[in-house]
């Protein structure tokens, strides 16, 4: 089971909503009918004859929770209903439905399993797209770098405060200006223009850092964010925000949440973990903090 995928199109025009199938102790699986050669591009006669198994196709990183759905149900009523992704002949992913019944024999060992599953693709992809949007509806801070305009979510600012002296710090990337102490608290100041290969610029009375709170490995962190100015908040809906645009494979562009039209302005959102995600900084950040406790 893995992302998601049109079903196969061996028959024009045809939809494929489900198939119905029976299990066996060893892992073998018998389907009834040919639609689940429409649906994942292997027949029925791969999976009777035992050449194939379904778990075979299921993505690797479902398997462990389909398994415990499975014993779920076979510790309860003998019943599962469980969700997971497959792959099909073509490589392409679906997402499943599977609705299954445990037959056991006599002395409560698995005889059977007689099921159902269903293509809910479709079903999973306006599920993920509803998420995305609602994830993405909020109040941005919106500031400008070489007269561009960004957005940072409004969650993930502490603050924002004049321009703090910094101590440069031998090691760390260019765009690493430094560390500044921020009532007591020493925190590494990153350089937006460096950050994003922008032109350098004279520092202004608009000039400020945000404090941003990252995500890291083990526990949340800070860091300030040099920009040239920070004009407002705005809130955004979700539904406004564009996907980064593609550039090829030689740009990433994992560090841009999305593109939104901000009072006519086209506006840059970002993903501010992925952008402050360079390496040695985690590193930097803790051992100053282990410094402050010291």
């Amino acid at each position: 089971m893995s992302e998601c995928a049109p079903s196969c199109d061996q028959v024009p025009g045809a939809v494929v909503q489900n198939a119905a199938y029976k299990g066996y102790a060893d892992g073998s699986v018998e389907f009834f009918g040919d639609q689940i050669e429409i649906l994942t591009g292997y027949s029925r006669h791969d999976f009777n004859s035992r050449r194939l198994r379904w778990l075979d196709i299921m993505h690797s990183d479902d398997r462990d929770a389909a398994k415990k759905a499975f014993m779920s149900g076979l510790k309860g009523d003998k019943t599962y209903t469980r969700q997971y992704r497959v792959v099909t002949k073509s490589g392409q992913t679906l997402w499943i439905q599977e609705w299954g019944q445990i037959v056991c024999d006599a002395e409560g060992k698995i005889d059977s399993v007689i099921g159902v599953i269903l293509d809910i693709t479709a079903q999973k992809l306006a599920e993920e797209q509803r998420l995305r949007i609602q994830q993405r509806t909020g109040k941005y801070l919106l500031f400008s770098l070489n007269a561009i305009q960004y957005g940072i979510p409004i969650e993930r600012i502490q603050e924002i405060v004049r321009l703090l002296p910094m101590t440069p710090v031998p090691g760390t990337p260019a765009h690493v200006r430094g560390m500044m102490n921020l009532r007591g608290k020493v925190i590494p100041v990153v350089d937006l223009r460096r950050r994003f290969m922008l032109p350098e610029a004279e520092c202004s009375q608009e000039t400020c850092i945000i404090v941003v709170e990252v995500l890291g490995t083990t526990a949340p962190m800070l860091f300030g964010l040099l920009v040239d100015a920070v004009s407002e908040v705005q809130h955004i809906r979700g539904e406004d925000i564009d996907e980064p645009p593609q550039f090829g494979m030689n740009v990433d562009v994992r560090w841009i949440l999305g593109m939104a039209p901000v009072k006519k302005t086209l506006t840059t959102l970002l993903d501010i973990d992925q952008v402050l995600r360079i390496e040695g900084l985690e590193a930097l950040n803790k051992e100053t903090i282990g410094n402050e406790k010291s």
